[in-house]
């Protein structure tokens, strides 16, 4: 056995354990059948960010989530149309999110301990050292909604909301497309026709 093989087997169990699972919460209506419809037409999405987001970096987001979206429901069984007369469902999108800078809240390493500080007779603790070490945390929501054909009702819904640490906008973006393809793993896979 080659040594680019042996090192390939800890490297897939390290990647396979660093992958990030979120829980998806779905709906479906009442009766809406969904394995038994055969077409969907993308209707695009919508980025709801407090901050303004580059116009350049809107459209490569919502490349990415298009296709994320239309390969796992082409995944499921589902044929993607460009006619809204033939299409069975509707697909589209929501983002929704924030983004905050926030204090780690871990105690100092050789941080006095309170009865230590407390008693008279001790001398006074050293002064902080450093400050709190402050990150950038974005919190927010992946929507994935299905419509019958008229877009007047929700036929199923699909969303992630979690708390993430990107180290720039375009890995935000990224994240939000792996958000949405987990989201459209979960729903239901078309049956075969009788």
């Amino acid at each position: 056995m080659s040594i680019h093989r042996l090192l390939a087997v800890p490297l897939l169990a390290l990647a396979a354990g660093c992958s990030t699972t979120w829980p998806v919460e779905t709906f479906e209506a009442p009766g809406a059948d969904l394995a038994a419809r055969r077409t969907f037409m993308w209707s695009g999405g919508e980025l709801g960010t407090v901050a303004a987001v580059d116009p350049s970096l809107a459209a490569q987001t919502d490349a990415h989530i298009r296709q994320a979206v239309v390969t796992g429901l082409t995944q499921r069984g589902y044929t993607e149309v460009t006619d809204s007369k033939s299409a069975e469902m509707l697909v589209s999108y929501q983002v929704v999110g924030t983004r905050k800078v926030v204090s780690s809240q871990r105690p100092r390493f050789g941080a006095p301990l309170p009865d230590d500080v407390l008693m008279q007779s001790n001398p006074p603790p050293p002064a902080a050292s450093e400050l709190p070490r402050e990150r950038t945390v974005s919190e927010g929501s992946v929507l994935v909604f299905v419509e019958d054909p008229t877009g007047e009702h929700l036929l199923w819904r699909g969303m992630i909301s979690a708390e993430t640490r990107t180290s720039s906008r375009k890995n935000a973006a990224d994240t939000v497309a792996e958000m949405a393809r987990y989201i459209v793993a979960e729903f239901p896979a078309r049956t075969a026709p009788r």
